[in-house]
């Protein structure tokens, strides 16, 4: 005998979401850190550089 069961229909709704969700977040970490690892590159260029313009500056006063 075959019946209409209501129940799963809410259950596979939140399911669904409840994965969509997880995706969602993990994407978002993901670009997140790319964007971290992308600052700190630039950060510690900007660093690089000011270090490369004191020595090439030969002053001994360094003004950062």
């Amino acid at each position: 005998m075959y019946y209409n069961d209501w129940s799963t229909i809410p259950y596979t709704a939140f399911m669904i979401a409840l994965f969509v969700g997880a995706v969602v977040l993990l994407v978002l970490l993901g670009r997140l850190m790319v964007t971290a690892t992308r600052a700190l590159q630039s950060y510690r260029r900007v660093q690089e550089l000011r270090i490369d313009l004191l020595i090439a500056d030969g002053n001994e006063d360094p003004k950062l």
